[in-house]
């Protein structure tokens, strides 16, 4: 987030999907500050968020009634919510297209967002409130991550063996970069020289380098990834993880310049989003029973553990001036 106010104190906010809502924390006390509603529980939850350029306005991405794989009742909706009030201001309908989920904001200002039904990218104009652009992807598409440069953005497309790169300024895919098999959440590394992807449905993490647009390695993990995260300082890269079968959910620590293991935290639940807490030493990580702990990535341990969403699956972070 490039926005500033006056006197902000910086907040931490999370899609909390099963209470359908936006939920705001202050990071310096850990006390909630604000939850906005945005959804229809049991009917429609949301899953991901974008922030606009200011600061003032969140988007979030109304997936549907169920997870992956057993959404029957797929959104075609993103809320919009007032990031100084905590209010839910009105909804983007995007007509036909269905299951809008990962999403971010490009140099421009433009709302991006997958809509997995449709196997299409929408960008969405926040001023105007609607589709400026989609673009075919020709595959179901779930997650997205931006490069650095704010020139590409690539997409996973969960079983479909690729990695599709789409050009940012030409709304055009640019290419595919072939997976030995599906993956899940994908996230560029702070150099943009590699993209971090999660396998499918095994326990590795592939390194896509992003000069060739080809696979460089892939690293053994203790479970199945869900989401790869870079610390912005390029020390460590932090994947959680999910042993779906003994439902135990892990936080593992990889040094960044050689990808060995630094250490691995046992969450407790289902991890989801991790992001760095601004002091170089700690992480946040959403968790599926709705706790949000700090995590010490040098003594890989939970440092505290005192927020708490306002229900169950915490899903994506972020941290703006409030």
């Amino acid at each position: 987030m490039n926005a500033t106010r006056p006197n902000a104190r910086p907040t931490l906010l999370v899609t909390v999907r099963d209470s359908v809502s936006l939920c705001a924390f202050d990071v310096e006390t850990g006390d909630s500050v604000g939850i906005a509603k945005t959804g229809e529980e049991g009917v429609a939850k949301p899953h991901e968020f974008a922030v606009t350029k200011d600061g003032r306005t969140a988007f979030t991405s109304i997936y549907g009634n169920r997870g992956y794989g057993t959404n029957d009742k797929p959104g075609k909706q993103l809320g919009i919510v007032d990031l100084e009030t905590m209010t839910t201001t009105g909804m983007v309908d995007l007509d036909l297209y269905r299951a809008p989920h990962g999403m971010d904001t490009d140099r421009d200002g433009m709302i991006w967002v997958t809509a997995e039904v449709n196997r299409c990218a929408l960008v969405v104009d926040p001023d105007a409130r609607k589709i400026a652009r989609s673009i075919w992807m020709e595959a179901p598409v779930h997650f997205l991550a931006q490069s650095r440069d704010k020139k590409r953005m690539y997409f996973s497309h969960k079983e479909i063996p690729f990695v599709s790169v789409v050009d940012i300024e030409r709304k055009q895919v640019a290419g595919r970069i072939g997976l030995p098999i599906g993956s899940q959440a994908v996230f560029v590394s702070p150099d943009d020289r590699f993209l971090y992807v999660g396998d499918f449905n095994r326990p590795m993490l592939h390194v896509i380098d992003c000069a060739t647009n080809a696979l460089a390695r892939t690293v053994p993990l203790k479970a199945v990834p869900g989401w790869p995260y870079a610390t912005p300082d390029g020390k460590y890269v932090i994947v959680t993880t999910y042993d779906e079968p003994n439902d135990r959910g892990y936080v593992e620590i990889l040094r960044a310049a050689d990808l060995s293991p630094a250490g691995v935290v046992e969450a407790g639940a289902e991890p989801f989003h991790a992001l760095a807490a601004g002091d170089g030493r700690h992480i946040y990580v959403a968790l599926g029973d709705g706790r949000i702990p700090k995590i010490d990535l040098e003594r890989a341990e939970i440092a505290e553990d005192r927020m708490k969403a306002n229900g169950t699956g915490a899903e994506k972070l972020m941290i703006v001036p409030r």
